[in-house]
């Protein structure tokens, strides 16, 4: 726990002073100094049974996806136990307390389950991938935990629900469960995935996604957060010898794919689009989770020309000063100054589109979006003395939720990767 907690401490700790532009300063250096990571990982406590990784902030629960890319963040470091006990926990809850196969809540409190009924976004095998390369070892996985509740009530149900089934399901076994339960309730006629909601998704006010009614939107990134996820569990299967899984969850990933190409890209617009599961329609809302499928490598190296060309990168639209607008600037509820997930800059939605861009060749555009970002970030250190959790696309002031520590983590090595050092997101080939 104490290295945990140390992190920070063992980056250079030399931050420029206020105002002395011309002295050179790296992320690293004010993140140690600022020692930002000391406070993100957690002990034990609740129901929260191992060491697990939150946000900084005002914040004490575990959350899905910032616990995915924090993780890759911290790959770095060689931090992966409480990535893992992260894991954990979350998994510690599927297939326990109902009858929906493969349910764990998005968000774990010690003291609670919140934002019931939404669904973990389909990050958990993508981190068990990372964490399991970061910690050199694969075999936990094949583990199990101690049932999260004493109670005699619930040992009880578990006899009535599973009489045959063994005392215990292993990580391994529940992590392919969240996929089954996304497939047996979240799946569109025509065979994509649906989100519950905007919250659900992480994009919060996107327009892109309906909240009244829930459960109708077929959102472009979450298609690509699954197909990913298919990946990364065939690569664990054949890193615990299951060539029969591996092989069926590589055959799901590419049909998958296919029905992303087929019907969420538009040739007219030369982008995707959301779809409404009601319907079949388009969504036309310019929001950057169209551009997920280049993080992914969904798109063809054709569909990516034109999705960069036409749309990333055009400045009346996504490309700003200080990185991407989350919703294109033309869209009636653009909002730079307080729109949350309708128009600032994220870190995340930089970090992706960065190695979207490097996936299909835009080099140069990479590294100007990697210095925008560490730019972006370095001034608010010097103002604020922290990071915030979104910016002003025109103007780089803060937008939302100060000295906010999280996925902007990766901002720390964006600018080598930009270069040549290997995307921690990256799920080995096959």
């Amino acid at each position: 726990m104490k290295n945990a907690f140390k992190l920070g401490a063992l980056l250079l700790a030399v931050c420029a002073p206020t105002g002395a532009a011309e002295t050179p300063v790296s992320l690293s250096s004010l993140f140690a100094n600022h020692e930002l990571k000391r406070r993100i990982v957690k002990p034990p406590l609740g129901l929260l049974r191992h060491e697990y990784i939150v946000p900084d902030g005002p914040y004490f629960q575990l959350f899905d996806w910032d616990m995915y890319f924090m993780g890759a963040a911290l790959s770095y470091d060689k931090v992966s136990k409480p990535i893992i006990g992260s894991i954990e926990d979350f998994l510690s809850f599927v297939d326990e307390f109902a009858n929906w196969t493969g349910y764990t809540p998005r968000e774990i409190a010690p003291d609670a389950l919140w934002a019931l009924p939404e669904m973990c976004k389909p990050f958990l095998a993508q981190a068990a991938a990372r964490a399991s390369l970061t910690a050199g070892d694969f075999t936990w996985l094949l583990g199990s935990d101690a049932p999260p509740s004493n109670d005699a009530n619930y040992t009880k149900l578990q006899h009535y629900e599973r009489p045959d089934a063994p005392p215990r399901i292993s990580y391994y076994r529940k992590l392919k469960d969240t996929l089954t339960f996304w497939e047996s309730n979240r799946r569109a006629p025509d065979g994509l995935f649906v989100w519950y909601n905007g919250v659900e998704s992480g994009t919060d006010n996107s327009p892109a996604v309906s909240d009244a009614p829930s459960q109708t939107t077929e959102g472009v990134d979450l298609q690509c957060y699954i197909y990913r996820e298919y990946l990364a569990l065939a690569f664990l299967a054949r890193r615990l010898d299951n060539k029969e899984d591996a092989e069926l969850y590589e055959k799901k990933a590419l049909a998958l794919k296919g029905l992303i190409e087929k019907l969420m890209w538009s040739e007219k617009d030369g982008t995707y689009w959301n779809i409404d599961s009601r319907t079949g329609t388009h969504l036309k809302i310019k929001a950057w989770t169209n551009f997920v499928p280049l993080w992914a490598q969904v798109a063809t190296p054709a569909q990516a020309k034109r999705l960069i060309g036409e749309h990333l990168l055009n400045a009346a639209e996504f490309w700003s000063a200080n990185g991407v607008r989350t919703l294109s600037k033309d869209e009636p509820l653009y909002d730079p100054h307080a729109g949350y997930w309708r128009g600032p800059v994220w870190v995340l939605s930089n970090y992706l589109m960065m190695h979207g861009l490097l996936n299909y060749g835009y080099k140069p555009e990479a590294a100007e979006l990697a210095t925008k970002t560490e730019r972006l970030l370095i001034e608010d250190f010097r103002k604020s003395g922290g990071m915030n959790e979104n910016y002003d696309p025109e103007t780089g002031a803060p937008d939302a939720n100060g000295h906010f520590v999280s996925w902007n983590l990766l901002a720390e090595h964006m600018k080598e990767e930009a270069g040549s050092a290997p995307d921690p997101t990256a799920i080995p080939p096959l």
